[in-house]
């Protein structure tokens, strides 16, 4: 529900800062938090991928990749 919310606001925001001829501030923001947004699922996966070693990720460590 917060998540819709804050959503529905930011839609609202860039919106306006569209109207008010400013709709590459509102893609940048939106970059930004696109980003942010992967960078912590890939953190994610990587702290959760770390306990685990399969055979795949000694071989790349074998070849030094």
């Amino acid at each position: 529900m917060l998540l819709t919310a804050v959503a529905v606001m930011a839609a609202a925001a860039l919106y306006y800062l569209y109207q008010r001829q400013l709709g590459a501030v509102s893609f940048f923001i939106l970059s930004i938090v696109f980003f942010s947004l992967a960078y912590l699922q890939l953190s994610k996966r990587k702290r959760a991928g770390s306990g685990k070693a399969g055979k795949g990720s000694e071989k790349r460590r074998e070849n030094g990749r």
